[in-house]
């Protein structure tokens, strides 16, 4: 699912964490790749809405931010259940990128939980990596997570692509939710 959203609406937060928490989240892999956030920001961000911890959790830090993330988790106080945190110093390193991504669905393909993954976002990716370049990488982890049976969504913000940017992109996703002026949900 492609879920077009401004980056800093909070609207963007809690559609995410309802997408990560498809079903019960003590029988959930929960995977999250982050360009702009820190492991700590997507922990509490958890925290702060979902009570439950997931059965395993992965993050993914992307780009300058993963030199504090790792230090910053390991301060933190909340465990969040079994947690790894790996980072991917060079964003534009795609091939890296789905290297890491392909081991914790590896890792995972043995468990009945259900994986989810969520990728925020789109946006920096775009801007380390020109489209077709992301176009053909999306290609194929899209078809690689659900080759896994794994519920993905992927954050882009709207208004920092034009509109032929979102059109090239939106056929490889099964749904695109856009977040409207009246911030209600359109499912196309």
């Amino acid at each position: 699912m492609l879920l077009l959203s401004p980056s800093l609406d909070s609207h963007d937060d809690e559609a995410c964490l309802d997408l990560l928490t498809v079903t019960d989240p003590t029988e959930e892999n929960v995977l999250s790749v982050t360009f702009t956030q820190s492991a700590t920001d997507r922990i509490d961000l958890w925290d702060a809405h979902v009570d439950e911890r997931p059965a395993r959790a992965g993050i993914i830090s992307v780009g300058e931010i993963t030199r504090s993330a790792s230090a910053d988790t390991t301060s933190t106080q909340r465990p969040v259940g079994p947690l790894t945190i790996e980072t991917v110093s060079d964003p534009d390193d795609l091939t890296d990128l789905g290297i890491t991504l392909n081991t914790f669905l590896s890792e995972w393909g043995d468990d009945d939980n259900q994986t989810v993954a969520c990728f925020h976002s789109l946006t920096p990716l775009l801007q380390y990596a020109d489209l077709q370049r992301v176009f053909r990488f999306l290609h194929v982890l899209t078809g690689r997570l659900e080759t896994s049976d794994a519920v993905a969504h992927y954050h882009m913000d709207p208004n920092a692509h034009d509109q032929q940017t979102i059109s090239t992109l939106r056929p490889l996703f099964d749904a695109i939710v856009d977040l409207d002026e009246d911030s209600e949900w359109n499912i196309q």
